[in-house]
């Protein structure tokens, strides 16, 4: 007769250490971006932005919902601030869009009362 005790242990064993090594991520929107990098970028804190993204054919989501008019971003986080008080937001933009838009999505944040737009980017890999 074979000892199924131990075949379990290791099945419990196997299971553990799959679901510990899982990484869970958060949902984005399928938007595809190529972030600059730069050696000065730090981890996003962990109490998650609203993120504001901005491709470079010169569209504007904030989070999945797509601002069409990009003018109409002030509007969308006003509305958004008053609603959340609280709400942090971050800019993460393609290196390929237009300075024209993401000074437009910078002064559309100023003007709703966002003082600190921090920008997403990848980290560069150091070489030894």
């Amino acid at each position: 007769m074979i000892n199924i005790v131990s075949l379990v242990d290791i099945l419990c064993i196997l299971l553990i250490f799959f679901v510990v090594t899982t990484v869970f991520k958060k949902e984005e929107p399928v938007i595809k971006l190529d972030l600059p990098k730069s050696s000065q970028g730090k981890p996003v804190d962990p109490n998650a932005p609203i993120i504001i993204f901005v491709t470079e054919d010169e569209k504007v989501f904030l989070g999945d919902i797509p601002i069409v008019p990009a003018t109409n971003l002030k509007q969308s986080l006003e509305k958004i601030r008053k609603e959340l008080p609280d709400s942090k937001f971050a800019l993460k933009s393609s290196k390929k869009a237009p300075f024209g838009m993401i000074v437009q999505v910078l002064d559309a944040a100023k003007s709703a009362g966002i003082d600190q737009l921090p920008a997403f980017t990848q980290e560069v890999a150091e070489t030894p």
